[in-house]
């Protein structure tokens, strides 16, 4: 409205000038009196004609008798002090000097400083009593009667627009008001108030007899009252300011469907959109936190999800910040079936929920549900099943653990590789030396196994053109992760890896499919991603019940030229026994071999070889050992226990030949293997019924 008003004046050749004083920008009530009238004279004076001039000085000097003038003591009491400050330092100049340092100018300064500390405060008062009694000789009256004849001879009246006073302390605006109210009948000058009535009204209440309002109605003659901006209308603009800020990221990559969409806009942010304060509110916010969620081209969260949250951060700050705090709460992490957790997790839930005032819970809890699927059955709503969580990280949502930092933290979390990296990890796959820099780059910044979890989610994006380059590279890094045991709720690297180059073979064409294949593993001589390639698409891997299921990715001439390959490669790496037992999945490689080469004749013999030896014999027995878990009622934890599979033994070493071995070996020479040998030595005895079984043993 007042902006509408001054663009108006402005263009107009015979109409008024105006000065807009925003009294929020100055201090006490004092303060903001002196600045109204100083800003008016400052306007007044503003053509430099010795009329103007004069106009200017008088007003100043009705608003200084008006106002008074505390200042000029303040500031002498601050002189005063500074000078103070200064001798008191100075003083330990002096002493130095007084016992023979040769400090003769310190001390010459400190005289000086003394004389003015005494004579500063005198002149002050004295100036201070000269221009009170000018100010004195000279009745109010007189100087506002030739301030209004000043002021009558003005060719334009002057508009002073006060704006933000609802802003201010209720002491603060009823010492405006008062200087507006003496002063609302000088010539040519009319002042436009912007506030609203509620508050200013609420603040004259204790001078008015509790009757505010009555009191503003003695100042104002003439009110404006605008008309509320109508929903539709906040909805409207709030909507277009949004698409010139989101508009680049508005895409299904950035997780953007338009039902979702619709269902986020109309449910969970319209319904806090009640004016234009809002609105503005709100697109300040995510005008700010947008750009930081962006790295070159590429948006590193979901953008519906992050508007969810914003829109959280503006009117909800308290539940905004709890859910940072209430990470495993909102995302369910931790979580096992029969917990028995689900009457715990849901009171908590409600507690979180109550944060927020009754009025506005219900949206509050429908922004929840939106944001985090994994909660939402705890507010009545559907329980999603682990095969969502794949499409959640595809999306770059909230309610994964992956992504959930970066919309609080503004940053990828450790370990978690960004998506503007994966992309350029992607790009780097057009020649061979770009992609083997970028995966040494992600190694040694602890970014593999983030590396090859979105690999797996991508594989259906990933580019067919590079396939000669990108398929080795994919064998490389899943052979990285070969007999890995750090398996986590929704699989484990070694899993993502293998599946990643499996998915991806489907996308290649088939003429060349099979030539790919090979080359990759040639190349890389990765066995173990290799036998799982072969696994999956061998036939004669297939049950009798899945057999009509079955439908194989690559070709039977693929899977022969493979196993020739696999054996050629695995035999040469038997050579010296070191080399294959350091396999990390070297069971399941000794078992490949079997198959591949149609008997347990060769890996036997190179088993044979490997224990013909004590030390060699300790040393197969650690990489023997497996790992099973449990998980009693009442446990947080999981329990680690170690154990040997009794076919594994029986068919590479043979039992009998294990026990005497562990009776025969001198468990004090090889200390590192000593705990596996007797868990061995134990499990043979429990298989040949030598020693009973534990009823709590695994």
């Amino acid at each position: 409205m007042k902006n509408l008003i001054t663009e108006k004046l402005d263009t107009r050749q015979k109409g008024a000038d105006w000065v807009d004083f925003n009294p929020w920008q100055w201090g006490d009530g004092d303060a903001i009196a002196r600045a109204l009238f100083s800003q008016i004279a400052d306007r007044l004076g503003g053509d430099h004609s010795q009329a103007a001039r004069s106009r200017a000085e008088t007003l100043r000097r009705y608003g200084e008798m008006l106002t008074g003038a505390g200042s000029s003591l303040k500031e002498s009491d601050g002189s005063s002090k500074l000078i103070s400050s200064l001798l008191t330092n100075t003083s330990v100049v002096v002493v130095a000097s007084a016992i023979g340092f040769d400090l003769p100018i310190a001390a010459q300064v400190a005289a000086g400083l003394a004389t003015l500390a005494i004579v500063a405060p005198l002149i002050g008062r004295v100036l201070l009593y000269l221009g009170r009694h000018h100010r004195e000789s000279e009745p109010l009256n007189k100087v506002r009667s030739a301030l209004e004849s000043q002021l009558r001879e003005l060719d334009r009246p002057l508009v002073v627009f006060v704006d933000d006073i609802d802003r201010l302390e209720p002491e603060q605006i009823r010492t405006l008001l008062r200087q507006v109210k003496a002063n609302a009948n000088l010539p040519n000058i009319v002042f436009v108030l912007l506030f609203q009535p509620s508050i200013v009204e609420s603040a004259l209440d204790p001078v008015a007899n509790g009757d505010g309002r009555a009191f503003l109605e003695k100042i104002v003659q003439t009110s404006f009252d605008l008309p509320a901006v109508s929903a539709s209308v906040v909805h409207a603009v709030f909507a277009e300011e949004l698409f010139k800020l989101a508009e680049p990221y508005a895409n299904e990559a950035n997780g953007v469907s338009q039902q979702r969409w619709g269902n986020a806009f109309v449910g969970c942010i319209q319904p806090r959109l009640r004016n234009m304060r809002d609105a503005r509110r709100l697109i300040s916010s995510i005008a700010v936190h947008l750009p930081l969620h962006v790295a070159g081209d590429v948006f590193e969260v979901n953008l519906i999800d992050f508007l969810l949250l914003e829109t959280l951060r503006v009117f909800e700050p308290d539940l905004h910040s709890a859910l940072f705090r209430e990470r495993s709460l909102v995302l369910q992490e931790r979580r096992f079936g029969g917990d028995r957790r689900d009457d715990e997790n849901k009171a908590a839930a409600e507690l979180l929920i109550g944060i927020v005032s009754e009025l506005r819970r219900d949206i509050s809890r429908d922004t929840l549900k939106n944001l985090f699927p994994t909660l939402e059955w705890a507010y009545g709503g559907t329980r999603y099943a682990e095969g969502f969580y794949p499409k959640w990280l595809a999306s770059k949502r909230a309610c994964t653990g992956r992504y959930f930092p970066r919309y609080f933290e503004l940053q990828t979390a450790e370990g978690e590789i960004s998506d503007s990296r994966f992309i350029a990890f992607i790009e780097a796959a057009a020649t061979e030396e770009g992609l083997a820099a970028a995966i040494s780059g992600a190694e040694v910044d602890g970014l593999l196994d983030s590396l090859v979890e979105r690999l797996d989610e991508s594989a259906a994006d990933l580019p067919v053109v590079n396939a000669s380059v990108l398929l080795p590279g994919m064998f490389q890094i899943a052979q990285r992760f070969a007999g890995a045991s750090n398996v986590g709720m929704f699989g484990s690297p070694w899993i993502s890896g293998w599946r990643a180059v499996s998915w991806y073979i489907k996308r290649i064409p088939e003429d060349v499919r099979g030539e790919h294949v090979i080359a990759a593993l040639r190349k890389t001589e990765a066995l173990s991603v290799a036998a799982m390639m072969i696994n999956l698409n061998d036939p004669a891997a297939r049950n009798e019940d899945d057999a009509d299921q079955f439908e194989p990715t690559l070709d039977l001439p693929t899977i022969e030229a493979l196993k020739h390959d696999w054996l050629a490669l695995i035999r040469r790496r038997a050579q010296p026994v070191e080399t294959l037992i350091s396999e990390p999945d070297l069971v399941s490689l000794l078992y490949r071999w079997r198959d591949y080469a149609g008997s347990l004749d060769e890996p036997r013999a190179w088993m044979e070889q490997a224990i013909s030896t004590d030390a060699g014999f300790a040393n197969i027995v650690t990489r023997l050992v497996g790992t099973v878990t449990t998980h009693a009622d009442g446990d947080l934890t999981y329990t680690t226990h170690k154990r040997f599979n009794k076919e594994t033994i029986a068919d590479f070493i043979g039992i009998d030949a294990a026990r005497l071995r562990c009776d025969a070996i001198d468990l004090s020479a090889f200390p590192e293997n000593r705990a596996d040998l007797e868990t061995l030595k134990v499990s043979i005895e429990r298989w040949l019924g030598l020693r009973e079984r534990d009823a709590f043993d695994i």
